[in-house]
Order: structure tokens, then sequence, then C-alpha cells
């Protein structure tokens, strides 16, 4: 259920403009613009790759990157509607369309997602790794996409990295995305209904969760969008049932024992897979990507479509 946020916290967060720079950002440390321009990009660049050809080979580079794993995650939630029992949701995330990901590889997501027979299609941000003009090509493979209660999607970071956001959102809406920044949609079912809620990009915009729920009974079930997950601590308070994540990439690099070598800001807690975040134990679940960002290479870190089967807890 809805709920008041607790005495103590830090709502609302300082607002900043969309593209401009931060002030007072939610997230410690400075966002870090990934333009292959950069010097600190290419010495990165040398420096990581160096190390990924010396363990890896070509694996990295060329294997792993297209090994997409469909992940089966069953979840029992509290309150969740009985007349959505079994409902499938497909989530997939960061396809960074212009970095080493275009419309083939796309193509065969598309594919692969209408072999789930999701109900429902969530995508949780950074759809470009930059420029809007990528995108294009790939409207007609995402208009493909087909769900019963319809599919949605939020911005991430990058969407916003070009300036261009205002493509990006146009382009969803002419592949039959609902975009949701600070919105929800509600699907119904007989006399049930549930909420698909999105929030704007914690890094570049201003997320609002009270203006995402404006207007919803305190009894509906509310699913979240968010593409940084560690916005979960923030989230909880709110009465969602479960936030839907991406950003992290699992780390993209990842080695045993160690983890993720690396995770960028706003994905430093919750990183890849299920957590339950603040004293509701709002689940949380961070989708590995799709795509790739920084370098071409993935690493004991396959890409990721997650198949969600939802149903309320049992008595």
């Amino acid at each position: 259920m809805a709920e008041t946020p607790r005495k103590g916290s830090s709502w609302p967060p300082p607002r900043r403009s969309d593209a401009g720079p931060e002030q007072g950002s939610i997230f410690p440390g400075e966002e870090k613009d990934h333009d292959p321009s950069r010097r600190s990009f290419l010495l990165r660049m040398i420096v990581m790759t160096a190390g990924a050809a010396l363990f890896t080979g070509g694996y990295a580079w060329l294997w792993e990157p297209r090994r997409l794993e469909v992940k089966q995650v069953p979840l029992e939630l509290p309150g969740f509607p009985q007349a959505f029992d079994g409902l499938r949701v497909v989530q997939f995330s960061d396809a960074h369309l212009g970095f080493h990901t275009g419309l083939k590889e796309m193509e065969k997501l598309a594919e692969t997602i209408q072999e789930q027979t999701p109900d429902l299609i969530c995508f949780t941000g950074d759809m470009v790794e930059r420029e809007a003009e990528p995108m294009r090509e790939c409207i007609p493979v995402l208009a493909s996409m087909q769900a019963k209660y319809g599919k949605f999607a939020v911005l991430g970071n990058h969407d916003y990295r070009g300036r261009q956001q205002k493509q990006v959102e146009a382009m969803f809406k002419e592949a039959g995305f609902t975009l949701l920044r600070n919105s929800h949609a509600v699907i119904k079912q007989g006399n049930e209904q549930i909420a698909v809620t999105g929030l704007d990009d914690a890094l570049t915009s201003q997320p609002n969760p009270l203006e995402a729920i404006e207007g919803l009974d305190n009894d509906t079930w509310k699913l979240l969008l968010m593409h940084e997950p560690d916005y979960a601590d923030m989230a909880e308070p709110f009465g969602f049932g479960l936030q839907l994540s991406g950003h992290s990439h699992g780390g993209q690099v990842r080695f045993p024992w160690i983890g993720a070598v690396t995770t960028p800001r706003g994905s430093r807690k919750y990183i890849q897979g299920l957590y339950y975040a603040g004293k509701a134990r709002m689940p949380v679940y961070v989708n590995r990507g799709f795509g790739m960002t920084q370098l071409p290479i993935r690493f004991l870190c396959r890409p990721e479509l997650t198949v969600f089967e939802l149903r309320g807890t049992r008595a």
C-alpha cells in the first residue's frame, strides 16, 4: 500500500535540470560521460582491454555478448491481485543502440521475447548509447513486440546523454511503447487492477514517486520501473510491490570470488538479480542488460532477458 515517506528521510531530493550540470546529486560521485573522444576514456579502454584480452581472448568480445540468457523468475508477492495470478512480465534493459548493438541484435531479441508469450513487456532504460538516430532503424522491430497488456518503458541516463531524449521519446511512441516519466498506467482484469509505474532517470533528471502514484488508491498493487536500482531505498516507502531496474550491466566484466570489477553510480548496492529493499522488503530485480557500454566485451556476465511469473503469496 502507498504510504507517506518516513520522517527523517531525504525526500524530496534536490531538483536538477534534465540535461544540465548536476546540482546535489541523489547518488554520490560524478556522472562520467563516456564520450570516446575523452582522454580518460581512451586510457581506461586500453587498460581494461589489455586485461580482458590477457584473461579471456576473443571470448569476451565475440562469444559471450551474443549468448543471451533467458532467465525465468517466479515471484510470490504480497497483495498481488488474484485476477492477475501467473502474469508473465518480460523485462529487457540497456540496449545501448549505437555501441556494438544494432538492428540485427534487436531482431533476435524481439524473436526471443515473442517466444515467451508475454502479458507485459517492460524496458528499463538506456535504449541508446548517446545519439538517438541508431534507434530509428529499430522502430519496426520494437513495434513487432506484442504483449496482452501492452509494453512500457522508462528512460536511462544514456538516453539523455546526447541531449536527444525528445527524439528517443518520440520513437518509443512510434514503436507503440508507453513511456512513463513520473507517471503510471492502470491495467484491469475483471474487477481488479494493477498499476505500471515509471520514474524519470535519477542521474540526469528528476524522479518523483509522489507524482508517479498520484490518483492511485492506496490498495492498488504497483509495479515500478526505474533505471537505477539503488533508488530502491528511496522508492520503498511509497508502497511499490516490485521494482525492476537495469543500469548496472551486472558489472559487464565479472571474476570468480570477486564479482563485478566495477559498476556505475546508482548501482553500487544492487548489481544483479533479486534483492529486498528497506523495512518493507520491497523486491528489487536488476537485469544485466542486453547491450554494452564503455567496452564491447562481457565476461562471466551474459546479456539477460528476464521472464517473471507473478503470483500472490500463498496462504
